[in-house]
């Protein structure tokens, strides 16, 4: 529970509005534990992909909205392993990760095709 307190302080530091912030409290958890599960799961393993891409996404389109100086102030970074990072180095960290989900996912697409042939 200390970590949620902890993720809830760094949430209310983000440039966010209290109701989207308190929206975002909940909802991306539950969807990077859907994510989780539906990788898991080999038929719904794609659409856990699908999903994990499009958060990384949403998280990536974030921190070049920050890197570029959109938002009046720079937010807090992250909590957890990647709190030491700096804005730019997170990028690079996001990008890698976006890189795989979709290199994955291709690969995910091209041996379903490959076994309908």
């Amino acid at each position: 529970m200390a970590d949620f307190q902890s993720y809830k302080q760094e949430m209310n530091l983000q440039v966010f509005s209290p109701d989207f912030t308190a929206v975002l409290l909940n909802a991306i958890p539950l969807i990077e534990i859907l994510s989780a599960i539906l990788l898991l799961i080999k038929k719904t393993n794609q659409l856990g992909l699908v999903l994990s891409l499009l958060l990384m996404l949403a998280f990536t389109g974030y921190i070049v909205l920050i890197i570029s100086g959109y938002f009046p102030k720079t937010p807090c970074s992250c909590g957890g392993v990647i709190k030491a990072m700096g804005w730019k180095a997170h990028l690079i960290f996001n990008i890698f990760f976006l890189s795989a989900a979709i290199l994955s996912l291709f690969i995910k697409l091209k041996l379903e095709v490959r076994d309908k042939d």
